[in-house]
């Protein structure tokens, strides 16, 4: 990677009238900086060991390494960090990265309206303070090790497929998913039923689910990844990695480590989810139905009551009288 952005910022130089404000070289002991903080920092993402799934990526949203990092939109007014509103790319991030070979990461590039790179102040270019250099992602390892970003990027506009997924009111909505999931070969689907995700779960599919404001996860929307389950038992990778939970019914939740957490099927309701993703390599044949489209905090409250009271069916009368 010696002087990877040098060279880099030496090519935009010169076609710096036909594709302005990609990366802003100041020096090249601001490259070094700029390449130091990224390449050494201590990160709390990275692989974990999950039961019945074994060692499998992660990545935190309030990530030391990029939570202060604005993720907005060109057009928007807001400069919100990305350690509050990245969940979204986050869980989507292990999503893909789970089921997808290493080395086939950095498809999305081909997809990018500009050159995907990172600072220490926003995600994209569109937020940048633009007095220093930016990061700019090429290897295997940058896309495994920032994909988080780069989907964040992706969902705000940075994309040839107009997607734009990130909105001021409504956070991040679902809208992007589908197409990253075929950039990558992958198919979608959605449902409502957590016995349906739970199976996909077990055989080995990729399964985000969105928990609704005020689940035992978050006050706000939320999105999180579930990456194991057996018949006791889901074990979930939530992006907003934390130590302990302390909402209502936050008990029922065993922390295994930072970011790995379990509940009982029987308590599913504690979850709040409002529905499920699911990744599946099955190639589409290009008849499946749209995709439903959330945002963090739009998920029909009927929907959402359902899955509440659902439980698996081998745990069913066990529960039947439990408040």
């Amino acid at each position: 990677m010696k002087h990877r952005l040098l060279a880099g910022c030496m090519i935009v130089l010169a076609i710096f009238a036909a594709l302005p404000s990609v990366l802003f070289c100041l020096s090249e002991r601001d490259i070094l900086e700029t390449e130091a903080y990224f390449d050494q920092a201590e990160s709390l993402s990275g692989l974990v060991n999950v039961p019945y799934r074994g060692e499998i990526f992660y990545y935190a949203q309030n990530d030391g390494l990029w939570r202060e990092m604005v993720y907005e939109t060109r057009e928007s007014k807001k400069s919100r960090p990305f350690g509050d509103g990245g969940c979204a790319p986050s869980a989507v991030g292990m999503a893909i990265a789970n089921m997808v070979a290493e080395e086939e990461l950095d498809k999305v590039s081909q997809y990018a309206k500009n050159p995907y790179s990172i600072c220490s102040c926003s995600v994209n270019r569109y937020k940048c303070r633009h007095d220093h250099a930016r990061y700019l992602i090429t290897s295997v390892r940058d896309f495994e090790r920032f994909l988080p970003l780069i989907f964040a990027d992706f969902a705000a506009g940075n994309n040839t497929l107009g997607v734009i997924s990130r909105s001021e009111d409504k956070g991040t909505s679902t809208g992007f998913v589908h197409h990253l999931a075929s950039v990558y070969g992958l198919s979608v689907s959605t449902t409502t039923d957590y016995r349906l995700a739970v199976e996909a779960v077990k055989n080995g599919q990729s399964v985000v689910a969105h928990s609704r404001a005020g689940s035992v996860f978050t006050n706000t929307g939320h999105y999180i990844f579930l990456a194991a389950a057996d018949d006791e038992r889901m074990y979930v990778l939530d992006p907003l990695c934390r130590e302990e939970y302390t909402a209502k019914n936050s008990k029922k939740l065993t922390v295994m480590q930072p970011g790995l957490v379990t509940f009982k099927h029987e308590d599913v309701s504690i979850a709040g989810f409002g529905g499920f993703i699911i990744f599946s390599d099955v190639v589409s044949d290009g008849n499946d139905a749209p995709m439903e489209e959330w945002s963090e905090s739009t998920v029909p409250e009927e929907t959402a009551e359902e899955i509440s009271s659902e439980v698996l069916p081998s745990e069913r009368e066990n529960t039947e009288t439990e408040q």
